[in-house]
């Protein structure tokens, strides 16, 4: 299942526009009935079109027409909920379709999620082409229809209008809490989807419809598990022609996260990481909890982005929480750097700062004189091109709010992106400033919303690598693969009289085994760095006797290369994916490897140009990386993969930074799994 976006685009009208609805199940003498509630909620809701009860009892509720079935109703209403038993559900699907129905929401669990299949095949084969929303959802809200068809009580709470927001979830409680968190920053939403099963209609499905809305200007979305790594990836590419966002909060795995992974990129290569791929090339902002996925709408609405590595200016009234602001910022990856010298003369011109005017720039003690120049003093780091974002840090202000809220006002308006950290603000002052897309009340809070702007880092848990069967291409064996796709490798020399071999080259050295039943050959005791002239022999020795005790590999040998001078490490690789597909990881590379916390990237395939340079000018600006170079072994690497299909993993690493240059020192790939008997 994949994005409707422009076959079937009223499949999914008669769900949130139904010009009639039957709520089948509304018991005559339970009040607290899942029928009832739905029904009651609706016609709260101030829903205009015809309304049936389907139900075993006499109900006298105003503008209710009941029946006692589907079929008396004479015609198929727009919309038919059902709110009973699960085995009731498919022949009550198959009625809804033979009269003409045009959707159909099923509240009632007890299918697949609970191990019973066969019901949600039966269900699936009733409904045949009626989009059915469930089963094991929370219903369905479209504010602008005035259909609000949901147990929930949240639905009974006073509400903000409706806004530009459309919220799918797989969790129908966990969706209204999203829903309500927006609304406590000020943000409305205006339709609401619980897919549960996903059993006829698709989050992507459904995410589609709603991004043709013209009322929706960002989409909302929870994943329990991604079904269709192609149909988010449509709905991403949908969005952003549509000059809309799709903010997703996913939580899940896939078979790459179980996988025994014989190479580094697949042992880090989770799901969640291969996920966040795929949703940066597609413009989907993707987060890892309920409060950013408030932080990541309120950055959408705004139109907010940075860089990678953004260099930021703090401006603040307190030493101490320029320190403190400029450590996190530096956690998160932001650079803090000091200011150019037209900056700075420009703060000197405008006057105030008394304390520092480096970076961060600390107005002192005194702000109270020069309130009045803040403003000025945020315009000329503004001005500044070096700089990608500003950060204002001030304190109180109960001695003067209205000059507060003018600054609050100027950072509003900022080409550059500002936010305005108004800490300890009197009481009922930040909501009165209405700006929570600028303004913040603490520094953890800036923390959190520049998290979602900065999303470089995705913590993973590494894989255990575990041999089997699959065979391996060790670097020998790799190096004229490398070689033909443009990707340089150190000098390597292999043989009987390797000491004689290298006689001419410049000392230290490196001996390895290369062994393809040993892929792991540092585990293994095969290797040894900064080896000298006069140890090489004894080196030799050693590691030969060592590699006839761990390998059986006929094809075993020992290989010498120079010790490769470098001002830094990459690892580049690609595994497979049976859900996301082909994906390139470039990230830090040596020990760092596979340390969840270093700084890597995924890029999905097929990619375009502009996303394999988008990948390359990362590792510029956070790896210190030469990016014509970077570029071209990812290219390098790519033709490699189109060749070998049945390369299963790819790994390089370390990719050694020599000025202008990046040269390979290690190289593993793995083909596919070998047939077992």
């Amino acid at each position: 299942m994949t994005a409707i976006t422009g076959g079937l685009p009223m499949r999914c009208e008669p769900l949130f526009r139904p010009k009639s609805a039957a709520v089948v199940g509304v018991s005559a003498t339970t009040a607290l009935s899942w029928g009832r509630i739905a029904l009651e909620r609706l016609l709260r809701g101030g829903y205009g079109g015809e309304v049936f009860a389907v139900s075993r009892g006499p109900l006298e509720l105003p503008g209710v027409r009941t029946v006692g079935s589907l079929a008396e109703i004479g015609y198929g209403p727009d919309l038919v909920v059902l709110a009973t038993p699960a085995e009731t559900v498919p022949t009550l699907v198959r009625q809804a379709r033979e009269l003409g129905s045009g959707a159909v929401v099923v509240f009632a669990a007890g299918f697949a999620e609970g191990g019973n299949t066969a019901l949600e095949d039966e269900l699936r084969e009733a409904a045949g082409e009626l989009p059915v929303l469930g089963p094991n959802c929370l219903g369905v809200v479209s504010h602008p229809a005035g259909v609000q068809l949901s147990t929930t009580v949240f639905l009974d709470r006073e509400r903000v209008p409706p806004g530009p927001v459309a919220i799918v979830t797989q969790s129908g409680a966990m969706g209204f809490v999203l829903a309500d968190l927006l609304e406590q920053a000020g943000i409305g939403y205006s339709y609401y989807a619980s897919v549960g099963n996903e059993a006829c209609l698709s989050s992507n499905e459904i995410g589609g419809y709603l991004l043709e809305q013209p009322d929706v200007e960002v989409l909302v979305l929870y994943l329990e598990g991604v079904r269709d790594a192609d149909g988010l990836r449509a709905l991403g590419r949908q969005a952003r022609a549509a000059g809309k966002t799709v903010v997703a909060l996913a939580v899940g795995s896939s078979a790459a996260g179980r996988q025994a992974a014989l190479s580094h990129t697949a042992a880090v290569a989770g799901d969640h990481f291969l996920l966040a791929a795929l949703c940066r090339q597609e413009g989907i902002h993707l987060v890892t909890d309920d409060d950013q996925l408030v932080d990541a709408v309120l950055c959408a609405r705004k139109g907010t982005t940075l860089p990678p590595a953004p260099r930021l200016a703090v401006l603040t009234m307190s030493g101490g929480a320029g320190g403190i602001l400029a450590d996190n910022l530096t956690a998160l990856g932001v650079r803090i750097p000091p200011l150019s010298a037209a900056t700075r003369a420009k703060l000197a011109e405008i006057g105030g700062v008394e304390a520092a005017d480096e970076n961060p720039v600390d107005l002192g003690g005194n702000i109270d004189r020069w309130m009045d120049r803040v403003g000025d003093l945020l315009g000329a780091l503004d001005e500044d091109p070096e700089l990608d974002g500003v950060v204002l840090y001030l304190t109180f202000g109960d001695r003067f709010p209205e000059a507060y809220h003018r600054l609050a006002a100027a950072a509003a308006e900022m080409r550059t992106p500002t936010w305005f950290v108004w800490a300890c603000a009197p009481p009922g002052e930040l909501a009165r400033a209405g700006r929570p897309d600028t303004v913040l009340p603490s520094i953890g809070a800036l923390v959190r919303r520049l998290r979602v702007l900065v999303p470089d880092r995705v913590p993973e848990t590494t894989q255990r690598p575990a041999a089997d069967d699959r065979p391996v291409w060790t670097e020998l064996r790799a190096i004229p693969l490398l070689e033909d796709a443009g990707i340089q490798h150190v000098d390597t020399v292999a043989g009987v009289d390797l000491a004689e071999a290298v006689r001419d080259w410049p000392e230290p050295y490196v001996v390895k085994g290369d062994a393809a039943d040993v892929p792991h050959r540092a585990r293994a005791g095969l290797v040894r760095v900064g080896v000298t002239a006069a140890e090489l022999p004894a080196v030799l020795d050693t590691l030969q006797a060592r590699l006839d005790e761990v390998s059986t590999d006929p094809d075993r040998t020992l290989v010498v290369q120079p010790l490769l001078p470098h001002t830094a490490e990459l690892a580049l690789g690609a595994t497979r994916d049976p859900l996301y597909g082909t994906a390139i990881v470039l990230g830090a590379g040596g020990d760092r490897a596979e340390d969840p916390t270093a700084p890597r990237r995924a890029l999905l395939l097929p990619a375009t140009a502009a996303q394999r340079a988008e990948l390359a000018a990362w590792a510029g600006d956070v790896l210190a990386a030469p990016v014509p170079a970077v570029a071209a072994a990812i290219d390098g690497l790519i033709r490699i993969l189109e060749d070998h299909p049945e390369f299963a993993e790819a790994d390089l690493n370390p990719l050694c930074v020599t000025g202008d240059d990046l040269v390979a020192v290690d190289a593993l790939f793995t083909a596919q799994e070998a047939p077992r008997d």
